[in-house]
């Protein structure tokens, strides 16, 4: 008893003291987010702009299809403490990241055929092939830095995921800086590849240092169960990358490239939340640092993490709003406009949901039922696809948006009913788990 106690109260003294670099981090990471975009769409015309930020959605979306059941999985594993084939996080990070790369590695390859063959039979095309080339090589890099950025947000080491993120900001900064004038687009998808490879290197220490792997079972292949069990989230996988990506492929192939630039420049400002928001919930929500945390979360303590969860991301994204007028006059003309206001605010309502949700979608993560989540997901998916369809001729970048509000609406709400209702159905049976659910 007195080893624990004093074990627990050492992990509150270095968060606590942990706490302010981290705080430090992500200013830096929330500055350099913004000055690049500031930068890039300084140097470039909005339209260019629009063309360059397509090349985002090629690899970001691309790789969210692609590593989708791969991070369920290891999200599941690494937040319901389970390790039903013996594996360490460590190691089954590894083995997973491996066949994840290795699926990202085809899908380039077969891209990189395809734009060598549009080269040849449309010569018209060269210039937007030479700008989105980059992209295509990225998406290996791209898939591995994101991966392990969800496997360290599952472990509540999300610091992790913005210093990942300075390598592309700084690359993009540097691009700006150091181009020729009227330098060709090219350019700066090439500094986006380099800071992909560098953003992956970079998650790859931290995941190391924080999922600590004995060497001589990093190269152990992966049990064909735990292939078994990730197969079984294709499908999940695949709806979550839509719900996430999937307005904005249809803006990036249907709404003009400025829509696009407009678009981009909200979204990336908006993520200054996503910065903020994890270490403000951790701040009043200590015990999820603690080694000792229950698998399953009390009732109380879930209740309690949904009104912090609540408050901070209140707290957070309503100055947030009032400051978007000049928040977005930095940028300039034509991203300071009212319906590009209009289109932030939309966005910054996606951070405050999924920042709501977070600790119910923590829980359904841990409760884990398939078939609901895939319903869940599944409705989510086709609502936003359709909803985006039919509006981005009319409205453009703001059916895009609106879309992805609602999608995370749909997504939080439904987990945050459910993790409720499920509250009341295990005080109600004394806390005594449903024998068919499983973990």
């Amino acid at each position: 008893m007195p080893e624990t106690a004093a074990a627990q109260e050492q992990s509150r003294r270095i968060a606590d003291h942990s706490w302010v670099g981290e705080l430090l981090l992500r200013l830096l990471g929330a500055v350099l987010q913004i000055t690049a975009t500031w930068a890039v769409v300084r140097a470039l015309t909005p339209d260019e702009a629009g063309v360059y930020f397509r090349g985002f959605v090629i690899a970001l979306g691309l790789s969210a299809l692609l590593r989708g059941k791969y991070e369920i999985y290891m999200a599941q594993h690494i937040i319901g403490r389970c390790a039903p084939t013996g594996t360490c996080n460590g190691v089954l990070l590894m083995q997973l990241a491996r066949r994840m790369l290795l699926r990202s590695s085809l899908l380039c390859a077969v891209l990189l055929v395809v734009t060598a063959d549009l080269d040849i039979q449309a010569p018209q095309l060269q210039a937007v092939l030479q700008t989105y080339l980059p992209f295509v090589l990225a998406l290996p890099f791209v898939s591995l830095y994101t991966f392990l950025g969800e496997a360290l947000r599952a472990a509540n080491r999300t610091i992790g995921v913005v210093v990942a993120a300075y390598a592309v900001n700084v690359s993009m900064l540097l691009a700006v800086a150091l181009a020729p004038p009227h330098a060709s687009l090219a350019l700066y998808s090439w500094a986006f590849l380099l800071g992909s490879v560098v953003s992956a290197m970079v998650a790859a220490a931290v995941a190391w240092r924080t999922f600590p792997a004995p060497r001589n079972e990093a190269s152990r292949p992966v049990s064909r169960g735990v292939l078994q069990e990730v197969d079984s989230r294709e499908f999940i996988g695949l709806a979550r990358g839509i719900l996430l990506w999937g307005p904005l492929g249809i803006l990036s192939v249907w709404a003009p490239p400025i829509h696009m630039a407009q678009y981009a420049v909200a979204a990336r400002t908006a993520l200054i939340v996503d910065f903020f928001l994890p270490a403000l919930n951790l701040t009043g929500c200590r015990e999820t640092l603690l080694p000792t945390k229950p698998v399953r979360a009390p009732p109380r303590l879930l209740v309690r993490q949904l009104v912090a969860a609540l408050g901070y991301s209140s707290a957070l994204v309503v100055p947030l709003l009032l400051l978007a007028p000049a928040t977005l006059a930095l940028y300039g003309k034509p991203y300071d406009s009212q319906w590009v206001v209009i289109l932030y605010a939309l966005l910054l309502g996606v951070q405050w949901a999924n920042g709501v949700g977070r600790p119910a979608v923590r829980h359904a993560v841990v409760e884990w039922d398939a078939r609901r989540i895939a319903v869940t997901l599944g409705s989510g998916a086709v609502a936003v696809v359709l909803i985006c369809a039919l509006g981005v001729a009319a409205y453009g970048a703001l059916a895009a948006a609106a879309a992805s509000l609602i999608g995370a609406l749909i997504v939080n709400g439904r987990a945050i009913v459910t993790a409720l209702s499920e509250r009341h159905t295990g005080e109600s049976q004394s806390g005594s788990p449903s024998p068919d659910r499983r973990i």
